[in-house]
């Protein structure tokens, strides 16, 4: 055999080669070029490895995967692969449009032609030579139409190779499809033996060293970096396409790893994830990260989904794929065995969709012929028609699917329909705005952030919600109305409520038994009594001072009507709100309040002697509002210590100056105001307070419970019972129920979602009773949650305290992660979450009836401790201290009443997770940056 070998052309070729000095080292175990494992790797329908000219990006090809890519290129000489900073950026610019032409409307929907709105672009132009064509649309549009045909050494073929050659091949006539076939002529193996380069990735050789040194490949530049926590998972088995938290909960035989952060890096046509070293002191001295895993993009089984709409975290399954190798990996460097799942939570709400975007679009997402818009206040139906969708023309697309323009065409077509007109120029007259919101079930995510967290256009803010598909249900576009916090009430009788004014100032509390003073500063905040000690009460500015004042008296009462500036003084209401909340040592609930009079015993009373009113609409009976005892000495108290030193009978004016208030669970907590005048005050403007956040609260719970009932199809666990005004209270028969509607409008959502929240427009930006604690392992406590800008604080309530006492530290959101349902059910510790238990109805004090399971009402907060920063100060430093991907995390666990509760608990906190990020540009930019990667 031998003998034979060194007699054909191959033995004498290598003999000729090594008398000229070449020293090629053969790599492969058989002597068919190209045959590799028994597959032809140089037949031209299979996908060849990268070449090295496509690792330095200057003459790359496209991925296989996408039809279509969405990155721009910068030059006519590069081919279709994405320019990073296009990626990452997006182009920029949007073009005034004008109002579009025409339009078709019937009883139900209102189609918008939005194509005759778009200024001609070169991309629409067509040429008769190949070449010019694919540069022009490939600068214009930022687009790549179809892979670039290479040939063996990496050089992009000429269009006119790719004409029928009739010499080579025989082709079909008269009308029918051209097929041509080439037969090419075998190279002689001293060619093949020259190869080197990029050209050997073609043969058997190329094939074996492709597995071998993957890891030491140039594969190009970044597209997009970010830290997000990830957890991977491996199974045996294949799993469906759309892999989300539904499909997690009935997938067995997972093994799951822990959750963990790694820097998320995606190249070419993968993604790689990144950790720390696990040589102690190596990522000092080489400032690099370690490969840990890889998921292949351009895969036919690589598949991407929505994991959770309410987290905004997404999924990838791919097979897994070889690394170096590792003794830790064994078990995944079989390729092609099993599934890898990646389910990916970016810290970053908006880059999240970002991601989400790019990826779907990089695995051939399409755009549709048009998109539906919904106005649920309205209850209709609009179409805008999506220009380009069949020519992939992203521009056009862009340019027409701007926010404002979106919002423009919408109010343009209800204006031309009789029947929303008027509708529609009323609330515009009062000064509504309209934005839009993608929304899936009773979730809703606003087109809020236009500018990315690198401060580039996002010019696919509207058009990115076409991508947020969670398993087979797409989220919807919605035309809604710009809603605040409500501060007005219509009763059922047809009253209307106002909210009122908050209050604010310094007292004294008596203790029982002994009359000791304490010094406190109360305020209230949106139905919330909060007490600070007066060192930092955070006063506001007297009305016509010029600064703030640098001594208070004590009693002294303020209100935040006070006059100056509306935007200036509203600002600064804001900021001292959230100081007084962060610096507050108690809080309770105003609906825990039963009466607030005035007090008439000289020695005050640790309980209630009398029977405490237990009925649900006590704030409405005439014993709450009892007539005040008042009398002239009221007005001719001075107030202050000079007042106490004038009267006769000090103890009499020390009790006349005192008011108190009566709890649920029978408690009296006594106050000393600095005047008879200012406990008056407290008295009536404490009363209106109680009375008003009572009924909020009682309101709020009937609107959940209906939008369950509607949005859901569960029955009512209490069934409604018609009012004795109800026209079917005489007869047997009530008032039927509304009917589920999956598709209903639910105009009511906004309250839940409501743009106090997106603006930071009041101190507190959602407040409300949970369950909670700290870790993985104890008891939960039933406490108080408030989120501010930047921050979480709890308070604890106990039936042992009047006041529910700061709990814990100040949970800061810088660097957090929020996650929830099926998500955080499986991080807790084994027996702790129990998938079929049933669920259970429950009653709260509100009128509030649920029977959520246990998973939908539970979400986690990771966090670290962030010391050195004061509330309202910004971390713009890009020299700020960079923490590890390893750094130490606590997790703060919590369970609300409602799912519906918990998505909105879910939605804030994300929400100021971003500003946060946003506020430290230059030091998040910082952590996305640290740690050089592979050959990066």
């Amino acid at each position: 055999m031998r003998k034979r070998w060194q007699q054909s052309d191959w033995g004498r070729a290598r003999r000729q080669q090594m008398q000229v000095g070449n020293s090629k080292k053969w790599i492969g175990s058989s002597f068919d070029i190209g045959v590799f494992l028994g597959v032809d790797i140089m037949d031209e329908r299979l996908p060849s490895p990268p070449s090295q000219a496509d690792a330095s990006g200057a003459s790359a090809s496209a991925p296989p995967a996408p039809a279509i890519s969405i990155y721009p290129t910068t030059s006519a000489a590069e081919t279709f692969v994405t320019a990073p900073s296009h990626t990452e950026d997006g182009p920029t610019g949007s073009p005034s449009l004008s109002p579009i032409a025409s339009h078709e409307r019937d009883s139900s929907k209102v189609s918008m032609d939005s194509t005759a709105a778009l200024v001609p672009s070169s991309s629409y132009l067509t040429t008769d030579t190949p070449t010019t064509h694919f540069a022009q649309a490939e600068q214009s549009s930022g687009l790549a139409g179809l892979p670039a045909q290479t040939q063996a050494n990496g050089t992009p073929r000429s269009p006119s190779i790719l004409a029928p050659d009739v010499g080579k091949g025989k082709a079909k006539e008269k009308g029918k499809d051209v097929h041509v076939h080439y037969e090419e002529i075998p190279a002689p193996p001293s060619e093949v033996l020259a190869r080197t380069g990029s050209a050997v990735n073609v043969t058997s050789a190329g094939a074996v060293e492709q597995t071998t040194i993957e890891a030491r490949t140039n594969w190009g530049n970044i597209i997009m970096r970010d830290r997000m926590l990830v957890r991977v998972s491996y199974t045996e088995h294949s799993v469906p396409a759309t892999f989300d938290e539904r499909q997690n909960r009935v997938t067995r035989q997972l093994e799951n790893e822990g959750w963990v952060e790694y820097m998320v890096a995606w190249r070419k046509d993968r993604l790689e994830l990144y950790t720390d070293h696990h040589t102690f002191g190596k990522a000092w001295f080489t400032d690099s990260k370690r490969l840990a895993y890889v998921a292949p993009l351009g895969s036919s089984s690589t598949s991407l989904s929505l994991y959770s709409y309410v987290d905004m975290s997404f999924c990838i399954t791919c097979p897994p794929t070889p690394l170096v190798p590792d003794s830790k990996r064994v078990r995944y460097l079989h390729a092609g065995r099993g599934t890898h799942i990646f389910v990916f939570k970016p810290k970053s709400r908006s880059r999240a969709v970002d991601w989400i975007w790019h990826l779907w679009r990089q695995k051939g997402g399409q755009l549709p012929p048009f998109i539906e818009v919904r106005s649920p206040a309205l209850d209709t139906r609009m179409r805008v028609d999506v220009p380009g969708f069949d020519t992939a023309d992203l521009d056009a697309a862009y340019n027409v699917f701007q926010k404002d323009n979106v919002i423009r065409l919408c109010q343009k077509h209800l204006r031309n329909a009789p029947e929303y007109r008027a509708l529609l120029e009323r609330g515009l007259a009062e000064g509504a705005t309209f934005e839009l919101a993608w929304r899936l079930n009773t979730d809703l995510d606003w087109v809020w952030q236009e500018i990315d967290v690198r401060g580039k256009a996002r010019r696919w803010a509207v058009l990115s919600g076409l991508a947020l598909k969670q398993g087979e249900q797409p989220a919807h576009l919605e035309f809604r109305l710009k809603q605040h916090y409500p501060t007005r009430l219509h009763m059922k009788d047809g009253t209307r409520l106002d909210e009122p004014v908050a209050i604010e100032g310094y007292l004294d509390r008596i203790r029982p038994n002994s009359q000791l003073k304490q010094s406190l500063y109360l305020v209230t905040h949106d139905g919330y009594l909060f007490s600070l000690t007066p060192a930092h009460a955070h006063p506001p500015q007297p009305p016509g001072a010029p600064g703030m004042p640098s001594s208070t008296p004590e009693g002294t009462l303020y209100s935040l009507s006070s006059p100056g500036s509306v935007d200036t003084r509203r600002k600064a209401d804001v900021r001292r709100g959230r100081l007084q909340i962060l610096e507050a040592t108690g809080a309770f609930d105003l609906r825990s309040i039963v009466a607030v009079r005035r007090a008439f015993q000289m020695v005050p009373q640790a309980r209630e002697q009398g029977t405490v009113p237990q009925n649900t609409d006590w704030e409405d009976t005439e014993v709450f509002w009892e007539q005040v005892d008042r009398s002239e000495s009221d007005d001719e108290d001075d107030g202050g210590e000079s007042g106490v030193s004038k009267s006769k009978d000090k103890s009499r004016l020390r009790m006349r100056r005192s008011f108190e208030l009566v709890l649920v669970s029978g408690r009296v907590l006594r106050f000393e105001a600095y005047s008879c005048a200012t406990a008056l005050e407290w008295i009536v403007r404490l009363r209106q307070l109680v009375s008003y956040w009572k009924k909020r609260h009682q309101v709020d719970a009937r609107l959940e419970m209906n939008i369950a009932h509607v949005s859901t199809g569960r029955e009512r666990i209490t069934p409604q019972r018609p009012r004795e005004d109800h026209p079917h209270s005489a007869g047997h028969d009530t008032p039927p129920e509304p009917l589920p509607n999956h598709e209903a409008a639910l105009p009511e959502l906004t309250f839940f979602y409501n743009w106090c929240v997106l603006d930071g427009c009041r101190a507190i930006l959602k407040c409300g009773r949970l369950h909670g604690r700290k870790g993985w392992w104890g008891q939960y406590k039933h406490i108080q949650l408030v989120l501010l800008s930047g921050h979480l604080v709890q308070f604890e309530i106990s039936h042992k305290s009047s006041l529910h006492h700061r709990r814990d530290k100040v949970i800061n959101l810088l660097d957090a992660y929020v996650c929830s349902g099926y998500f955080a059910a499986q991080y807790l510790p084994e027996g702790q979450y129990d998938a079929n238990k049933p669920p259970v109805a429950r009653r709260y004090q509100d009128g509030l009836e649920t029977d959520d399971v246990e998973e939908d009402t539970l979400f986690i907060v990771w966090y670290r401790n962030v010391r050195g920063q004061a509330e309202g100060v910004r971390r713009n430093n890009a020299a700020a201290d960079v923490p590890p991907l390893k750094t130490k995390r606590k997790a703060g666990v919590f369970r609300t009443r409602s799912k519906l509760e918990r998505d909105a608990w879910v939605w804030a906190i994300n929400v100021e997770i971003e500003k946060v990020a946003r506020a430290s540009r230059e030091r998040e930019e910082a952590v996305r940056q640290a740690g050089r990667l592979l050959n990066g």
